[in-house]
């Protein structure tokens, strides 16, 4: 859908508006006659149109990432998402980010928002400045490697190492690492490992059927735990919520 409200404004932008008239080939330059045949004016007035419609296509763009916005948060409020971010006692601008952000991100990649939060659950309870042992840092406990590499492949750079305290940016990479995992492994309980002891790890782990039972009964039955908390408390609130109807069907 926003790739189709963009691509119907950038054509408003670049046709004629209604009503206008379609220069034929006898009609004059955009130029006033002044400046007809001097070449700077021309590309002076042509750069000034350019860049009229590249601040319009700029507007546009900003107005379809707010309504996108609007519309994660308002998945993020009846999946239940808002409810276990605002257990956090985070700020209330920085939960409306990070339910916003997850929505948007699990949107992207695929995957259950509320198995996002679980892992974030798991992996911080939701502490923006989390850093393990390891060195994994932030909501969803990223590794900087991890992040550089991600980073790498979508041609842009992670920067400093703190950059991964941006709860957004987090999000972002954490679950795009977890839908890559979820991918390669083929299940939830097979990614969960290598998430969080790494994919070569993981791959020995799942070779070895006592290891494997061992590590199941960890980190990856904590997160799906988690996930399997979410999921009651988003129905409990979907029932709650459901009209009550009488005996004559009646609201």
């Amino acid at each position: 859908m926003r790739t189709l409200f963009l691509a119907v404004a950038v054509a408003a932008l670049l046709s004629p508006s209604e009503g206008a008239i379609a220069p034929s080939r006898s009609d004059p330059p955009l130029c006033s006659a002044a400046t007809a045949g001097t070449p700077s004016a021309e590309v002076a007035e042509l750069r000034r149109q350019l860049s009229a419609r590249e601040a319009e296509l700029a507007r546009l763009r900003a107005s379809v990432d707010a309504l996108d916005a609007e519309s994660h948060h308002r998945i993020a409020r009846e999946t239940g998402v808002v409810d276990a971010v605002a257990a956090s006692r985070l700020p209330g601008r920085q939960q409306h980010r990070i339910a916003t952000a997850i929505v948007r991100e699990a949107k992207r990649h695929g995957i259950d928002p509320l198995l996002v939060v679980a892992v974030i659950r798991t992996e911080s309870s939701f502490d923006n400045y989390a850093v393990s042992p390891m060195g994994a840092m932030g909501l969803m406990q990223v590794m900087p490697n991890t992040g550089s590499w991600l980073m790498k492949r979508r041609g842009a750079r992670l920067g400093r190492r703190t950059n991964l305290f941006d709860s957004e940016l987090n999000i972002e990479i954490g679950t795009a690492y977890l839908a890559e995992l979820l991918a390669r492994f083929g299940s939830v309980e097979k990614a969960l490992i290598a998430y969080n002891a790494g994919p070569g790890a993981a791959a020995r782990i799942l070779a070895d059927r006592a290891a494997r039972a061992k590590f199941m009964a960890g980190y990856p039955r904590k997160v799906l735990g988690e996930l399997r908390k979410l999921k009651i408390a988003a129905q409990a609130r979907l029932v709650d919520q459901a009209p009550v109807r009488t005996i004559d069907g009646r609201g």
